[in-house]
């Protein structure tokens, strides 16, 4: 029965010249479409907005990495200064503090030297 019903399929699915009238009515199918270089077209501007999509999107995250980048070097620089004034600050009262020291010596020499006169 395999056999019989492997024939029939062959049969049925033998290839079969197309007669000419499909041909005809085929061609005419195809020649009243509009023409296919339509479609590339389309591809490409469907390419060409994805491109400048994409640009667009490239030229913001640049501008948005500069902006951070330049902040960072901003905060990177306060903290710097931050840094030089505290240090001017301790180094200035170190020197003060000897100045305060060098005054109460010769003030306190002074007043001895004033008492046994």
């Amino acid at each position: 029965m395999s056999e019989e019903f492997e024939s029939q399929m062959r049969a049925a699915l033998r290839a079969v010249a197309p007669s000419e009238e499909f041909s005809q009515k085929l061609l005419a199918n195809l020649a009243s479409q509009p023409a296919v270089p339509g479609k590339p077209r389309h591809v490409a501007a469907r390419l060409a907005w994805w491109f400048s999509a994409a640009l667009a999107a490239s030229v913001v995250l640049a501008v948005g990495v500069h902006q951070h980048v330049q902040q960072q070097r901003l905060q990177q620089s306060g903290l710097e200064a931050r840094r030089e004034v505290v240090e001017a600050l301790r180094v200035t009262s170190q020197k003060l503090n000897l100045a305060y020291e060098a005054v109460k010596r010769q003030s306190t020499s002074l007043s001895d030297e004033g008492n046994s006169v």
